[in-house]
């Protein structure tokens, strides 16, 4: 009695790390309920309940799970299925684990595996979407997780785009053959949402953008929202409706996909969500800036756009994220600063014979500011000068600032009213036409960027002397700025100095040379 009742009492006792080498070959040896038992000790050992082991179950060399849990993936016993996929979701989610996962020897494995698992439409595509999901917030992986092409061994490879089997045709056909109106919750909706929460993270590198671009996938969001039912203000976080303007807004960013989108009609559908002046409306005001929408789509004059986008620049560089809407690190500063740059192309665009009204509404002197600060950092960084500042340098960033300044210049050079003569003005002319001739010679400067620069510091030195109310403001913020980074504030001061003079008159002298007997000194 005693020994049956110690024999019940172990197979009911909580699994230990110790027993993973045991578990493993029984899952690798075993087929239907030893092996889906096994199984589910290991989901057990990294539950919510452990989060402690997810670690070095992965990460400690002392064991694989992964390439068990993977063959795990292809069994026809849903139950077996069924936790390995749940066991892989967990150990997805430490950052130290989805470098091995994504990455590592078994990752083609467990990619392989989870991808299949959706292209048959098994009931856990969903699980296996939210695992990619979570390994493609590692952005070092998701280039490797979309190029997936599987063959059969001694089979050509295959280009993704070529191979009905491949991690991006799998998505597509997932998205493509969803009913417009699933079941909220059920299996296929689940599949179709937690698929577009893939798709945003894969999208935010140029390269995946053109892949998705040459799909359906683009279209497929675009109806979603197109499609939805539910007003912009109900729409929870990561949710569908949430994914797919989150696509958009990725996708938008680069030149093949944003094609892809304007067939699909993307700005038509999300513009009106730009009144909406929260998380969705931000991330639309930006999609719709990158879509190149007329600057009358924007709302109340693109107001609120210019606050709503400079203010994201704001809280990205000062790293904390908003109340209410978004963290700190959804949204990366080169994303914000192109935004700005594109909204401001489409304001000079409607300017046309207006002077400088619409430019205005975005060269506030504080986004001037952050323009100036964001290139200088980069400039500082660069040239090794002095102490660079604690946010760190961000070419892309530099140039979208550049190209905003450049657009901008109307506004940002509008002459007080009334004129007058300003020793400020012509400072702050000098100093910044400084800053962008040296960025303008950075080596890697990008052509574009580089006349971008050499045009709008030379229209700026040649305004100085009028005083220029909004270039002076932004000056002295950007000055105030470098004071507290402990930057040197004589790096772009220009070394040409005027003549003093007094009675006597010019105080200034080249040295006293004799030529022929004869002593001449030259003014300077």
């Amino acid at each position: 009695m005693t020994e049956k009742g110690s024999s019940k009492a172990s197979q009911i006792k909580p699994p230990q790390l110790d027993d993973i080498s045991d578990l493993v070959e029984t899952m690798t040896q075993e087929v239907g309920e030893k092996s889906a038992a096994a199984t589910k000790r290991i989901y057990e050992l990294c539950d919510v309940g452990h989060k402690q082991n997810r670690v070095p179950m992965v990460c400690s060399g002392k064991w694989d799970v992964l390439t068990p849990l993977a063959k795990c993936l292809t069994q026809e016993s849903g139950d077996g299925r069924h936790l390995a996929c749940l066991a892989l979701n967990n150990l997805s989610i430490p950052t130290e684990n989805k470098r091995v996962m994504a990455l590592g020897p078994c990752s083609k494995d467990v990619i392989g595996g989870l991808c299949k698992v959706i292209a048959e439409d098994k009931q856990e595509s969903y699980l296996c979407c939210i695992c990619l999901m979570n390994l493609s917030f590692l952005e070092a992986s998701i280039t490797t997780i979309l190029q997936h092409s599987p063959v059969e061994d001694g089979s050509h490879p295959l280009a993704p785009l070529d191979n009905e089997n491949s991690l991006v045709r799998v998505l597509e056909k997932l998205l493509v053959n969803s009913p417009s109106a699933s079941k909220l919750g059920s299996g296929k909706s689940e599949g179709v949402r937690w698929a577009c929460g893939l798709i945003k993270n894969l999208a935010k590198s140029e390269e995946n953008a053109e892949l998705f671009g040459k799909t359906d996938i683009p279209r497929c969001v675009v109806d979603n929202l197109r499609n939805t039912n539910a007003p912009p203000s109900r729409w929870t976080s990561n949710s569908l409706e949430d994914f797919s303007l989150f696509v958009v807004l990725n996708l938008a960013q680069w030149k093949e996909s944003r094609f892809a989108l304007a067939e699909a009609g993307a700005v038509d559908v999300i513009k009106p969500i730009m009144a909406e002046g929260d998380l969705q409306g931000l991330k639309a005001t930006m999609a719709c800036a990158f879509l190149e929408a007329e600057w009358s789509d924007f709302p109340e004059g693109g107001a609120p756009a210019s606050k709503a986008i400079s203010d994201l620049m704001t809280n990205i560089v000062e790293k904390k994220g908003k109340d209410g809407q978004y963290a700190y690190g959804v949204f990366k500063l080169y994303t914000a600063t192109k935004a700005y740059r594109d909204l401001a192309s489409s304001a000079k665009a409607a300017d046309s014979g207006e002077g400088e009204s619409n430019t205005k509404v975005l060269a506030t002197p504080s986004a001037v500011a952050l323009c100036l600060q964001i290139i200088s950092d980069l400039v500082l960084a660069a040239t090794d000068d002095g102490e660079s500042s604690r946010y760190v340098p961000d070419a892309m960033s530099a140039e979208y600032s550049t190209g905003a300044l450049e657009k901008m210049l109307p506004a940002i050079l509008q002459v007080s009213d009334p004129p007058r003569k300003s020793i400020q003005s012509e400072k702050a002319a000098g100093e910044i036409g400084s800053m962008l001739n040296t960025y303008a010679d950075i080596a890697g400067t990008n052509p574009e960027a580089k006349a971008s620069a050499k045009n709008t510091a030379e229209q700026i030195k040649n305004a100085s002397g009028s005083a220029r109310p909004i270039l002076e403001i932004a000056h002295d913020l950007w000055t105030q700025y470098r004071k507290r980074e402990g930057q040197p504030l004589d790096q772009f001061i220009s070394q040409e100095r005027g003549i003093e003079v007094d009675e006597s008159g010019p105080l200034d002298f080249l040295p006293c040379v004799s030529r022929n007997g004869t002593a001449e000194c030259t003014i300077l």
